[in-house]
């Protein structure tokens, strides 16, 4: 069985003793959690009093980190020029703490106040009054959905949480989240990677969920395996929606839009559309894959609502004892994988535009972005070569 350590650390390092502790320690998982994941998915059996002992020898506390602050203040200078920017210190502190940076929170919480006193006045709590949500565990419900503030640029993306962890399970950047084929290749790379399918799969009404509701039909075989709902009572995945157009979206939908009102892109002209696309469709996805495991390792607090607080990988991969029922994932066979993937979803075809692109970076010698500032030299000399929009 995949876990969170499966899906998140360098398949070339090794998985000794030290290189998972500090990866679980690093997630902030508590001590107990550390032990269980140890323990279920790693078959290495210590007590609490020796994992103390392995933090003190790895030189790991919590209650007296070590730190440089001049390094952390780097970091959050460079985090706060980009779509970091709009998220409060508890993000950036998470964030630092996956990036092996121990600091205390309020140590962050000064350095932001200092760092970016515009941007702590602007953001403000905002309470919403939910609906009650109830299911047993984790994998009985996945609740999938697209993502359209980006859309108008050509970034529509795709999602899907786990209704009870509220584990991102996908979170995709995709050329048409209106495409049966590619939001069906998401769920099925889901099943194999899970190693199996929900109880039941919520979408709403799209005709692009077909294919994934077909597939989870077909798995299951069962008539009451998928439920469409409308949109609005989606909610699990709605209410991640706001969520991360608060913390994250809103940054990259004001860079875009400085582009269309400096009359640097026309989103009418398909050829300046992929350019952007080919120039920022995997830096958008390597933040995307950052959100999804920001998301799924930090901490859901209590609340006066139904929810159950924790971390959603803990939730996910560890329900015994937090309330939750294991075992609700069905097993799919290997044919019935195999034969949605070779009968129902047909391949995306190759853009010949894209094609171009890539034949103007070979000839220049142009190397690939791997920072959204690259990303927009690169796309400016691309449709200059091009000669679009002149």
């Amino acid at each position: 069985m995949a876990t969170a350590y499966d899906h998140n650390v360098d398949e070339d390092e090794d998985d000794t003793e030290e290189v998972l502790i500090k990866y679980y320690f690093y997630r902030e998982y508590q001590y107990k959690d550390i032990l269980d994941f140890l323990a279920t998915y790693h078959n290495i059996e210590i007590s609490e009093r020796t994992l103390h002992r392995r933090l003190r020898m790895y030189g790991l506390s919590r209650k007296n980190p070590q730190y440089d602050v001049n390094a952390i203040i780097e970091e959050v200078r460079c985090m706060l020029d980009g779509p970091d920017c709009i998220s409060g210190y508890r993000h950036v502190w998470h964030s630092l703490q996956l990036k092996g940076h121990q600091v205390p929170r309020q140590v962050v919480e000064t350095l932001l106040r200092e760092m970016d006193p515009v941007g702590c006045q602007q953001r403000k709590e905002h309470k919403l009054k939910r609906r009650e949500y109830h299911n047993p565990g984790p994998n009985a419900v996945w609740h999938a959905d697209g993502y359209d503030k980006l859309k108008p640029y050509g970034f529509p993306i795709h999602g899907c949480i786990d209704g009870w962890s509220r584990k991102l399970l996908w979170l995709v950047v995709t050329r048409s989240n209106n495409s049966p084929d590619n939001i069906g290749s998401y769920f099925l790379d889901t099943v194999k990677t899970c190693g199996g399918c929900p109880r039941e799969l919520v979408t709403d009404l799209g005709t692009e969920n077909k294919i994934m509701v077909s597939a989870q039909a077909f798995f299951r075989h069962y008539e009451n395996a998928h439920t469409y709902v409308a949109s609005p009572r989606n909610q699990r995945i709605e209410g991640y929606w706001s969520q991360y157009r608060r913390n994250r979206s809103t940054w990259w939908i004001n860079l875009f839009k400085d582009l269309v009102e400096r009359g640097d892109l026309n989103t009418s002209d398909t050829l300046q559309k992929d350019c952007l696309w080919f120039c920022f469709a995997e830096i958008l996805q390597e933040d995307l894959d950052y959100v999804k495991e920001h998301w799924n390792t930090h901490r859901i607090r209590k609340s006066r609502h139904d929810t159950v607080s924790g971390v959603p990988d803990v939730l996910y991969y560890l329900p015994e004892g937090r309330g939750g029922e294991s075992g609700l994932l069905l097993s799919v066979p290997d044919n019935k994988i195999n034969y949605v993937e070779n009968n129902l979803i047909e391949k995306e075809e190759v853009n010949e535009h894209f094609e171009y692109f890539q034949y103007v970076m070979d000839s220049l010698a142009l190397a690939k972005p791997t920072h959204w500032r690259e990303a927009l030299q690169l796309y400016h000399r691309l449709v200059s070569v091009s000669g679009s929009g002149s």
